[in-house]
């Protein structure tokens, strides 16, 4: 019986060590524009500052307006370090959309360029758009959780028209995603 014993501690030892093989740590690669690229959680304001109703939705019988949105920056495919692609989707109430790529210095958290539109979503804008200014404010905005998260801020023209976005990086809370008024 002592044999057995012996054979199964041994077995034991044996994979023990062998499952204990160590790695190294890997190394987190990110995009040439982190961290500029991202989803953010914006509305959209018109040339009076007034926000823009990106659409309504409707709820227990009550209607209402939604200012809130998603923008996205991200990389290219060439992994360029001085473009990235901006995104601001259309829909049927609000057709002053952007997609294109765009200028960016990583270092300075900002980007800005002229890109001609190109149909997002199945919505197409006819146009070139110029975004004068955009800058992401790391850690800057405080959001409705009361969590810390990236600011950003965009000046875009589009058709002789001037908006400008503000918001910041999405957080994953539902209850950060609060920009809705009843009609």
């Amino acid at each position: 019986m002592k044999p057995i014993k012996y054979l199964f501690f041994l077995m034991f030892a044996l994979v023990t060590f062998a499952s204990c093989d160590t790695y190294g740590d890997y190394e987190q690669e990110f995009a040439p524009t982190y961290p500029l690229g991202g989803q953010y959680y914006v509305k959209v304001l018109d040339e009076n500052n007034q926000e823009i109703v990106m659409h309504q939705m409707t709820s227990d019988g009550v209607t209402y307006n939604v200012y809130g949105t998603y923008m996205y920056l991200y990389n290219t495919a060439e992994n360029d370090k001085d473009k990235l692609w901006i995104k601001l989707p259309s829909d049927d109430s609000f057709d002053a959309g952007i997609l294109g790529k765009i200028s960016c210095d990583v270092t300075a958290r900002t980007f800005s360029g002229t890109a001609g539109n190109m149909e997002a979503d199945g919505h197409t804008v006819v146009g070139e758009f110029t975004v004068t200014s955009g800058v992401m404010t790391e850690k800057s905005v405080t959001t409705p959780t009361n969590g810390k998260a990236d600011g950003i801020e965009v000046k875009y023209t589009l058709n002789g028209k001037t908006y400008t976005v503000k918001g910041f990086r999405w957080t994953a809370w539902d209850e950060d995603e609060t920009w809705y008024s009843p009609v």
